[in-house]
């Protein structure tokens, strides 16, 4: 851990969880040993991060999140407050032996507000999921999903400001004027243009 590396004194933090630089745990959280947070995270108030969870660099875990054993979070998700994360599909008190279903944001995913993700989707790169939407399949890169269950309604561009017909071009002037100059590189480089 770095010096810049910010631990509020009400959070939990259990050895052997690793915390990247410059990444903030504020109030009455509780990581997990064997937890990887990546650099600058900032994971807000109440959240829960269990073992075996990786959260990637630059990402925003916004207040009131559990994030169960089974969830990967790429870099730069933004996961709104109070997200919901399932990893038992038959969940049953007493049950002998469960299996985990592994749940995976993609590089740039947003999930707005108390939505909830069932367990073993995988939410494609710069995915927006509406706020309070159930979302139960997996979703393509730069889709826009609402409802419950939730449905695509269209792409978004990698701002996420701009509603688009399809994902053939996802970088626009808003973009480049809004995303850090890495960030976009990124896009270009890895995804698309």
């Amino acid at each position: 851990m770095s010096n810049e590396t910010y631990i509020h004194p009400t959070a939990i933090v259990e050895e052997g969880a690793e915390i990247g630089e410059n990444t903030k745990i504020w109030h009455f959280c509780h990581i997990r040993a064997g937890a990887k947070i990546g650099d600058n995270v900032s994971i807000g108030r109440d959240c829960y991060v269990d073992s075996q969870v990786t959260i990637g660099s630059y990402s925003r875990i916004q207040n009131g999140v559990s994030i169960y054993n089974g969830v990967t979070i790429d870099e730069y998700c933004f996961v709104g407050p109070h997200v919901i994360f399932t990893n038992d599909q038959s969940p049953r008190v007493l049950k002998k032996g469960w299996e985990i279903l592994n749940t995976k944001l993609e590089l740039g995913a947003s999930l707005g507000a108390g939505s909830i993700i069932r367990c073993g989707v995988q939410l494609g790169r710069f995915t927006m999921i509406g706020a309070g939407s159930v979302v139960t399949k997996n979703t393509k890169d730069f889709s826009l999903h609402l409802g419950l269950p939730s449905v695509q309604k269209g792409y978004v561009c990698a701002c996420g400001d701009r509603r688009l017909e399809k994902s053939d071009k996802v970088v626009f002037d808003c973009c480049v004027e809004k995303l850090p100059d890495h960030m976009i590189d990124k896009i270009k480089k890895d995804i698309h243009e």
